[in-house]
């Protein structure tokens, strides 16, 4: 199956239903997103054929980017009707301890493939700690990763190419879920919150998030007003490294429409795609 049959489309009933739901996920703060954001995790999660609600319990937003629980990914691969056979062993030391986790996930295509993830190879990735999901309940942690790691390689476009928690550093749970120890930083209110979804930028529960203050009665040094920026050059001085994502894209006020009509009839799912798409809406409207 290929992801553009995977796709389910974006129609006008269902953006104005995004448009009416955004601002009520974002001032209900149940779900740790911004107005922009809430829209993009909805989009994301009806293309992949997720109830624009149960977007929010799959579909987590870490550093700004949508990224995907396992048990997220495990869901949708089970809905696709792709999956031929899932087979998981959790395997022990002869005293009963969890010491790695196998899967084995074959497509109806007859692609499959085997991943394996061990406590040692927790050790290594230093993913262990004190009080962690890891010491209390081993293995579903291995289960997990080694779910992940399998979807990856043998279902990538039900996943829609999603990064997975742990691939951007965020602790989870024995569910798979973000660990409620990681902080978040709120664009809006500068606020720090422990949530289970990232807002903005997420940082160990340890690790304090500071902003630097100007110091007082500063004074002012006059500066000729700078040449405006496309948004391209200006996430790059923002240390973003051109990464662009869909919600930059629609803050800027392009409509649905024109952003499939720039991508091929299809919502851009990458950096590089929303780059290529802002680029042709630039030179379109210049």
């Amino acid at each position: 199956m290929s992801n553009e049959k995977a796709l389910v489309p974006v129609t006008r009933e269902t953006w104005a239903l995004i448009e009416e739901i955004a601002p009520v996920a974002f001032a209900s703060r149940m779900f740790g997103v911004t107005k922009e954001q809430a829209m993009v995790v909805m989009l994301k999660g009806h293309e992949l054929g997720l109830g624009l609600a149960s977007a929010f319990e799959f579909i987590h937003v870490i550093d700004s980017k949508p990224s995907l629980a396992a048990k997220g990914a495990l869901a949708m691969i089970h809905q696709s009707g792709e999956l031929a056979s899932l087979e998981i062993k959790d395997l022990t030391d002869s005293k009963g301890n969890p010491t790695r986790c196998k899967v084995t996930m074959k497509r109806k295509n007859g692609f499959e493939y085997a991943t394996e993830f061990s406590m040692a190879d927790a050790q290594r990735a230093g993913v262990i700690r004190d009080k962690s999901g890891w010491e209390k309940y081993p293995a579903n942690m291995l289960r997990w990763r080694a779910i992940g790691y399998c979807a990856d390689v043998v279902f990538p476009d039900v996943i829609g190419g999603m990064y997975r928690l742990e691939e951007l550093g965020v602790d989870v749970n024995a569910d798979g879920e973000p660990a409620e120890s990681w902080k978040v930083v709120n664009d809006d209110s500068e606020e720090e919150k422990t949530l289970t979804q990232g807002v903005s930028k997420a940082i160990p529960a340890d690790t304090e998030a500071t902003t630097p203050k100007s110091p007082e009665n500063a004074p002012e040094t006059p500066q000729s007003a700078p040449e405006p920026k496309s948004e391209v050059e200006a996430k790059v001085e923002a240390g973003d490294n051109g990464n662009l994502d869909l919600s930059a894209l629609v803050a800027k006020g392009y409509t649905p429409a024109q952003i499939m009509a720039a991508n091929n009839g299809r919502i851009p799912g990458t950096s590089e795609e929303c780059k290529a798409v802002l680029a042709k809406l630039e030179a379109e409207n210049a």
